[in-house]
């Protein structure tokens, strides 16, 4: 990642792989429903980086569930994509996500899980 990117957090990074489901509306073939999988690469309070085979568009609102592991719980939130890089010619991306809307209860487990890493 460049040190360009790097200088736009806010919060410390832990490297965390954790599973991601996120869902949203493609507005690029005729507003259907998508649903797909990835893995967070790290974490912070505010945000995650996620390593995915399909790309997601800058500014995009979608909501995700973050599976936080069996000690803790899967929790969801709206999060929006900030950039999308892609990486190789697999394809892989790599998708820099800010957390932007989430229930108080889920932000306080959120915050322990990170705090915890």
């Amino acid at each position: 990642m460049s040190n360009d990117l790097d200088d736009l957090r806010r919060e410390r990074r832990k490297f965390s792989e954790r599973a991601v489901k996120v869902r949203f509306i493609d507005k690029t073939s005729d507003n259907t429903a998508k649903i797909f999988r990835c893995c967070s690469q790290d974490i912070s309070a505010g945000g995650l980086k996620l390593v995915s085979q399909s790309p997601l568009a800058l500014g995009l609102e979608v909501p995700m569930e973050i599976d936080l592991g069996e000690m803790w719980a899967v929790i969801e939130v709206v999060a929006q994509v900030k950039w999308c890089l892609e990486v190789d010619d697999l394809p892989t991306y790599f998708i820099g996500i800010k957390l932007v809307d989430i229930q108080q209860s889920n932000f306080q487990v959120w915050k322990k899980f990170v705090a915890n890493l």
